[in-house]
């Protein structure tokens, strides 16, 4: 798959870290990759706002 910005990988890394969550057999990975998955799309989120006016 072809990423054509930055955000899309942000997206992407956050979409795969929300799998692995659900898949993590501990509390700590599992709180890990909730947490990457949630600094990945809020990354994403602020790539999103630059350059709107």
């Amino acid at each position: 798959m072809f990423l054509e910005t930055e955000r899309d990988y942000l997206e992407q890394r956050s979409a795969w870290h929300r799998r692995m969550a659900e898949r993590s057999g501990g509390a700590a990975q599992r709180s890990l990759h909730e947490r990457f998955a949630s600094l990945y799309a809020a990354r994403a989120r602020a790539r999103g706002e630059v350059g709107k006016d």
